[in-house]
């Protein structure tokens, strides 16, 4: 009786060439872009009559529209760069936006970042790169 046909998974595409196509560039776009997005919806929800309890009335502001088409472009650069690159390390570098955020609020908006805050944004830089890195060597190794 002959062997049942085993069905491999198949062999992951290669990325094209080029620095737009990088994965790990897709991701940072990507990472760039939420924050962004952030700091617009913060601008949209701060701009809106208050009043309003759902916040619908967010949605009125330029502010909003520019943070929402941000997030839908974020998601399009982390859904191509997730083809290629696995999704632990993908998941580690995302945790820059956990940097970038404050850091924009506090560059665009104003906002105070006090010594523990800071402390802890440094913590997650260290973190990501702590992380991420070895896991990068190794998967450029396979």
């Amino acid at each position: 009786m002959p062997e049942p046909a085993v069905s491999h998974p198949p062999a992951p595409e290669k990325p094209r060439p080029g620095l737009y196509f990088n994965p790990y560039f897709q991701i940072f776009v990507s990472i760039v872009l939420s924050a962004a997005a952030q700091v617009f919806m913060k601008l949209g929800a701060d701009s809106s009559i208050k009043e309003i309890w759902l916040g619908i009335e967010g949605l009125r502001s330029g502010w909003m529209w520019l943070g929402i088409g941000c997030m839908l472009g974020s998601l399009y650069f982390w859904l191509y760069s997730l083809r290629f690159v696995a999704l632990n390390i993908a998941f580690n570098l995302a945790g820059l936006i956990h940097v970038l955020v404050p850091l924009a609020c506090w560059i665009f908006l104003g906002e105070h970042i006090g010594p523990k805050r800071a402390a802890g944004i440094l913590l997650v830089l260290i973190g990501v790169l702590v992380v991420a890195r070895p896991l990068m060597q190794v998967e450029e190794k396979l």
